[in-house]
């Protein structure tokens, strides 16, 4: 059974923390592009091949970070978007709120087209 977008949200930072780069990679679609406030790249990391980089940087910078999640719930409700507000905590704390946009690929499956982060 396809995982639904919030299974994918918890995904996603289950990677991260596991470092776990081949799973994560694979839960985004082909084409995916993520914005970031980092890289200074106005049009996002466009693909695999360049979200790669930045998803093995991520996995670094939250080795030893404490992080909860909370799931926006939206008064109309998007099977295609979930907005996650995130409390990174190491000594101080630090929210973001990551915006994940799905598209079902050729076999049915749910994957993120778009990933949105941006720090509050």
């Amino acid at each position: 059974m396809p995982l639904t977008g919030e299974e994918i949200v918890y995904r996603y930072f289950k990677c991260i923390d596991s470092k776990d780069l081949n799973g994560i990679l694979d839960l985004f679609d082909y084409d995916a592009v993520i914005h970031e406030p980092f890289s200074n790249i106005p049009e996002g990391l466009k693909g695999r091949s360049s979200i790669e980089p930045f998803l093995k940087v991520a996995m670094m910078a939250n080795s030893s970070l404490q992080r909860t999640i909370k799931i926006e719930k939206p008064s109309k409700p998007d099977a295609n978007k979930i907005t996650a507000l995130i409390t990174f905590e190491k000594g101080d704390k630090v929210k973001g709120r990551f915006t994940f946009e799905f598209e079902n690929d050729t076999a049915g499956a749910k994957k993120i087209k778009s990933l949105n982060i941006e720090f509050l």
